[in-house]
């Protein structure tokens, strides 16, 4: 085995404080590694906590604009402040700290000024992009965003008061001086999707690869549904707008006025005001018999909650990179119905492995899922195909594999000198040549 490395990864959000999927991946990832015999030390921000303080190995200590972006001047100045005092405690992190090399998994809600910080310590910087972050650069930054938001016609003196702002913060090193600059050389991505994307922004990556997510299959469950079983629908994600809820709640009006006995549980976080709203109007219209919101789980419960759904619906409207919630509901035995969206359709493949809808049309998903009850048999030959691609390709460990690869030989100068030839191909699931897994539930399954 190869020299082990002292990692320092960088991230957002860290667990046990999330919001999304990507942070529980990272931390998984970052777990396997440490397990390896690898030094991983996490520097992250005060999301969730009172203020800057460390556990164990997880340094939480910057200051994220992740959810409620400041708007008026005094909340902006406020959050600007916050800045400023997180990069301090940063910059004396890194001054002090011991490591081969950053391992950034996402940088949403921190500054751009940050970002190009790391990519001055000496040490190379290897990002795993999970969503559109880096080809959007620097729109991750809404700290950034919000001090060039353009703004109605302001006094003359107010302009010039922010304008000189904008100049003092630039010279304390809280917005960037150089928007278009991301010193970052090696990257690995999640989808060819991201891929692409990221690439078309930025041609001169001195190394890529592309690694999508990976799953500990043995969490889960797998049982095959019964037809009835159908008409118990699971929504697991955040309840956003952007995640296609109404879409969902929709298609079930539709279905039920139409005489299906479909009933839909969200499950994920669900106090941000939209939801508040949606839960709102759902019981203002007398739906919530058939329309729950079960609100966020703890992640070892996950597993019991795909256990009781019937159907998995993921109506994501926006360019989903490559979904863990898709992978998890395949490896749990779960029918999904899903939109194709951004990097989706590389592992959701309409009549193989799910049955598909257009993003926001509710009455499409209502007509998908009536194709889908006249043949229940299909439903369940493609859960048992999606499970086996996941337990055949789609192994934490085999991510980690890659990974780890990856990581030592950027270390050891790949890349350094010259631009690593790289040629996405189709992912191994995709490959024509290869046999496709029986479509029909292994021997395990109870």
């Amino acid at each position: 085995m190869a020299k082990p490395l002292d990692i320092l990864v960088v991230s957002d959000l860290w667990p046990p404080h999330f919001v999304g999927g990507y942070e529980l991946g990272a931390a998984d990832v970052c777990k396997r590694l440490t397990a390896r015999g690898h030094r991983v030390t996490v520097l992250t921000s005060t999301f969730g906590v009172p203020g800057p303080c460390r556990e164990g190995n997880v340094h939480r200590v910057l200051s994220e604009t992740v959810q409620g972006w400041p708007d008026g001047l005094g909340e902006l100045l406020r959050e600007s402040v916050g800045s400023l005092k997180g990069l301090r405690r940063a910059r004396a992190f890194l001054s002090n700290a011991r490591f081969d090399l950053v391992y950034l998994f996402n940088p949403l809600g921190l500054t751009a000024s940050f970002v190009q910080e790391l990519g001055e310590t000496g040490r190379p910087v290897v990002a795993y992009v999970s969503d559109n972050w880096a080809a959007a650069w620097p729109a991750c930054d809404r700290l950034l965003a919000r001090w060039f938001k353009p703004r109605m016609a302001l006094p003359a003196t107010r302009e010039i008061a922010l304008v000189l702002l904008r100049q003092a913060w630039r010279r304390l090193g809280v917005l960037t001086r150089r928007p278009d600059d991301l010193p970052i050389r090696h990257m690995q991505f999640v989808s060819r999707y991201i891929h692409d994307i990221t690439v078309a922004r930025w041609p001169e990556l001195a190394t890529r690869e592309i690694i999508p997510w990976g799953i500990d299959v043995g969490r889960f469950r797998i049982r095959e549904r019964r037809a009835d079983e159908l008409t118990e629908w699971l929504v697991v994600g955040q309840v956003v707008e952007h995640k296609g809820v109404q879409t969902v709640i929709e298609a079930v009006q539709r279905l039920r006025a139409s005489g299906h006995p479909v009933r839909v549980t969200f499950h994920g976080t669900d106090a941000t005001p939209f939801a508040r709203e949606l839960k709102e109007r759902v019981a203002r219209q007398r739906c919530d018999e058939y329309v729950r919101f079960g609100g966020p789980v703890p992640r070892e419960q996950l597993p019991d909650v795909y256990d009781r759904g019937g159907l998995l619906v993921f109506a994501s409207m926006w360019e989903e990179p490559f979904s863990i919630t898709v992978l998890e509901a395949f490896a749990a035995g779960i029918p999904v119905l899903s939109t194709v969206t951004g990097g989706t359709p590389e592992i959701v493949r309409e009549r193989e492995t799910a049955t598909t809808f257009r993003a926001g049309d509710a009455g499409h998903l209502a007509a998908r899922f009536e194709d889908l009850v006249q043949s229940p048999g299909q439903a369940l030959r493609m859960a048992a195909h999606a499970r086996a691609i996941v337990e055949h390709h789609l192994q934490i460990e085999a991510m980690v594999d890659r990974v780890e690869a990856h990581l030592i030989a950027v270390t050891e100068g790949l890349g350094s000198d010259r631009i690593e030839p790289f040629a996405p191909g189709p992912h191994p699931w995709e490959a024509a040549d290869e046999a496709a897994p029986a479509l029909a539930w292994p021997a395990s399954a109870s």
